[in-house]
């Protein structure tokens, strides 16, 4: 059995109170506490700062303690105002995450899917399967967005997408986020048209062991670095000299004398002027996985992975509108 609380009146009171804090506090407070600076946190939020001053100055009268201590050249938190910046920011993702959650089953019922994709996934056959889906679903329309393969996964958790089109030598282990593979593709070499390489039918990796090369950027792209990994595994480091998010910003490095690139084969069918494509001698998977946040999928989305599989089974009349 339950005890009754030691003073009513007070827990009566303090639930009143909490219900005057709204969410553009806390979010006006979660600024103030990023950046420690009345001006700097009025300029990110698009407001003047007495407006800022006046929430904060509400926000710690309703919670009877102080949450900043201020002096004339800093601004400092409080230790509650420390634990109140972490509850703050897991409620304000908690919230975040929810509503586009809401969102995400509205493009569904509208029969509208985001994708976040990389950008050379779409040199391959992906472009047509998603032409042929189209085609065979026209009450469906579909979007990209295009991402690197560490925001895709953040889009994916945030439900800002729907589904994610990522490429990986191994299928991405993510928790609570499934995958599945969608087309193989493998890894070719980017060499100069006048390259003493272009004499060989394949190219082993290790002969790339004192070449310069262009890489796509180990920030940006775990691939990259499961490449670089590759290298490491037939004997040699490699010897990278650029990094680059995009492909084609690879190719006009390759072009210009600077460096090879390994890159996925389907790169290929940019024609870059004075780039050749070569096999390696050691397949290398680049193979395509559709990603999603791990919860039964709607009948649109379990027809829309079949179709980038190349399967393509029209969607009922109910769903097609």
């Amino acid at each position: 059995m339950a005890l009754p609380p030691l003073y009513p009146e007070r827990t009566m009171t303090d639930a009143l109170a909490n219900n005057r804090i709204n969410i553009r506090a806390l979010r006006y407070f979660q600024a103030l506490a990023e950046e420690l600076h009345f001006g700097r946190a009025a300029a990110r939020l698009n407001i003047s700062q007495p407006p800022l001053s006046m929430q904060i100055k509400e926000l710690e009268e309703t919670l009877e303690t102080k949450l900043f201590e201020r002096t004339s050249r800093k601004v400092v938190l409080t230790r509650a105002g420390l634990v109140l910046k972490t509850e703050v920011d897991r409620i304000l993702s908690a919230t975040e995450q929810s509503l586009n959650y809401v969102r995400q089953i509205g493009r569904s019922e509208n029969l509208h899917i985001t994708i976040g994709i990389v950008g050379s996934a779409l040199w391959g056959t992906l472009l047509t399967r998603l032409k042929t889906f189209k085609a065979k679903n026209p009450g469906v329309e579909w979007s990209l967005r295009e991402l690197s393969q560490h925001q895709q996964i953040d889009a994916l958790r945030a439900r800002t997408i729907d589904i994610a089109i990522n490429r990986n030598v191994l299928p991405y282990a993510e928790t609570n986020i499934r995958n599945q593979l969608i087309a193989h593709e493998s890894i070719a070499l980017a060499v100069p048209e006048n390259d003493p390489l272009c004499q060989l039918s394949s190219v082993p990796l290790t002969a790339l062991a004192t070449r310069p090369l262009i890489s796509l950027s180990f920030e940006q792209s775990d691939f990259a670095r499961q490449l670089h990994d590759r290298c490491v595994e037939a004997g040699f480091y490699p010897l990278i000299t650029h990094q680059v998010n995009e492909p084609q910003t690879a190719l006009a490095l390759v072009s210009a004398g600077m460096g090879l690139s390994l890159l996925p084969e389907t790169c290929g069918l940019i024609h870059w002027p004075g780039v050749r494509f070569l096999p390696l001698a050691q397949a290398v998977p680049a193979d395509l996985y559709a990603l999603w946040y791990d919860e039964p999928l709607s009948e649109l989305m379990t027809a829309f992975v079949e179709g980038l599989q190349g399967r393509e089974p029209p969607l009922s009349g109910r769903e097609r509108g």
